[in-house]
């Protein structure tokens, strides 16, 4: 059997699967098992239409993400489309670093790409790219990475600061590893503010740094930190080192979608949501003084 039908029989079974999830999407109302086949391919169609959305109607972001259909699905669906708006929005630049890797999709790509000429992936481990260009990749720890300073007009970690410092050894169905690093006193090597200082340091003056992170109350569990109110004052204190200022706003998601919160309280109101993500995350975003 040759490897070119081989591809034809796997690509028309791919194309059979993504037509039957995509009639249950129809029936169920975009219901689904956390993390199942059906929902890593919907919420990769679900991000690039939203995103498509936002910007062809960037004060509609707000609207965009308050669907109901979205309480079923976790925080890539508001962090893809903020930071990718914020990114569309600084127009053409040189460098641009994504710690953590969650940029690395085909869809990111494509719009990184066409707006910076050279593009930079850190992360723990390895993982294989999502396309093919001016790409340079990292395996290394924010905290003590050997990047130039001052030298990325926009960084962004998405989800990311929440594990350094922690020990992620819960993450066990990754096909990348665990990027597991276990340490009795998490605070010994720095958390999440060492790797934030990191982040300034990587930034050119007046460039953009896009950072999300869940909340809960300052408290750690399942291998992450889940910031709370005492941890907001540091983002402030850290960014005026850097003569820069912060925009924090604040998403919680209910019933009815995601949606803007004036304050979170210390731990998400609607803890009967399908487990998929946080229910309420952290958005950090840099602004020149």
């Amino acid at each position: 059997m040759s490897q070119v039908y081989l591809n034809l029989v796997s690509r028309f079974l791919t194309d059979l699967h993504h037509k039957y999830w995509g009639f249950q999407n129809k029936i169920k109302n975009y219901q689904v098992k956390p993390f199942s086949a059906r929902y890593w391919w919907t919420r990769q169609q679900l991000v690039a239409e939203i995103c498509e959305n936002t910007f062809a109607d960037p004060e509609e972001w707000d609207i965009w993400i308050k669907q109901p259909r979205f309480q079923f699905y976790d925080e890539r669906i508001v962090e893809y489309s903020w930071a990718m708006l914020k990114i569309c929005q600084l127009g053409k630049k040189n460098r641009f670093l994504d710690v953590g890797c969650v940029m690395n999709t085909s869809y990111c790509l494509e719009k990184l790409l066409q707006q910076f000429s050279d593009i930079h992936f850190l992360n723990l481990v390895s993982e294989p790219l999502a396309s093919q260009g001016r790409i340079s990749f990292h395996c290394q720890d924010i905290r003590y990475c050997d990047l130039p300073k001052n030298s990325f007009d926009c960084i962004t970690c998405i989800s990311t600061l929440e594990h350094v410092g922690g020990d992620n050894s819960y993450n066990n169905f990754s096909l990348n590893g665990t990027a597991e690093i276990k340490q009795i006193n998490q605070s010994l090597e720095g958390g999440w503010q060492k790797a934030f200082i990191s982040l300034m340091e990587l930034l050119v003056p007046d460039g953009l740094l896009l950072v999300s992170m869940p909340w809960g109350g300052g408290v750690w569990k399942n291998g992450e930190y889940q910031i709370g109110k005492q941890d907001l004052e540091d983002f402030h204190k850290i960014a005026s080192c850097y003569n820069r200022k912060i925009v924090i706003t604040f998403i919680e998601k209910d019933e009815n979608g995601w949606h803007f919160c004036s304050e979170l309280q210390d731990t998400p109101r609607v803890s009967e949501l399908p487990a998929a993500g946080a229910n309420a995350v952290v958005l950090i975003e840099t602004i020149n003084h």
